[in-house]
């Protein structure tokens, strides 16, 4: 038996409850199910041989979910190096953009809802450089990320900005 991470033997315990009980939609426990069975060598894997002792190392296959912790560590990394090549050789600014908790709700029980903060947060920062700079022609260049959770892991849809 390999040795499962703490949230693996979480979601794993508890499988049945959040299926039948919690419902989440199918990608939602496609992912968790991906996620329990990371690195699990009884669902595949990949030999890999020494040219020069011919040792061989077998590898499980990963589940490359976003949801899970070492997969998506590593598509974050990866993220982040494509983004950082995209970026103009500049002093940035980084600027976090969040909504009251009154309205979060909302946002929960709609997601297709969260597509409108990257458009509101875009006109703040297009409306916020041209009062600044009213007599010059040019536009700010930004990346975005939508953040679902804060620190302590309660609903808090906000949005990371960086801004040029």
């Amino acid at each position: 038996m390999y040795k499962r991470n703490i949230l693996q033997t979480i979601f794993s315990d508890h499988f049945e409850y959040i299926q039948y009980v919690l419902r989440p939609g199918k990608n939602i426990m496609d992912n968790i199910n991906r996620m329990i069975h990371c690195h699990d060598p009884s669902y595949g894997g990949a030999f890999f041989g020494c040219p020069h002792c011919g040792n061989l190392k077998f590898v499980p296959f990963s589940c490359k979910s976003r949801f899970c912790p070492s997969c998506g560590n590593m598509y974050n990394q990866k993220r982040a190096f494509r983004m950082s090549c995209k970026l103009v050789s500049c002093s940035h600014r980084h600027c976090v953009f969040t909504i009251p908790e009154e309205i979060r709700n909302f946002f929960l029980k709609n997601h297709s809802l969260l597509n409108c903060l990257f458009h509101s947060v875009r006109e703040v920062i297009l409306h916020m450089f041209f009062k600044l700079h009213k007599s010059e022609n040019f536009t700010p260049r930004f990346i975005c990320v939508l953040h679902t959770f804060g620190r302590d892991l309660k609903w808090n849809p906000h949005i990371h900005a960086l801004i040029s």
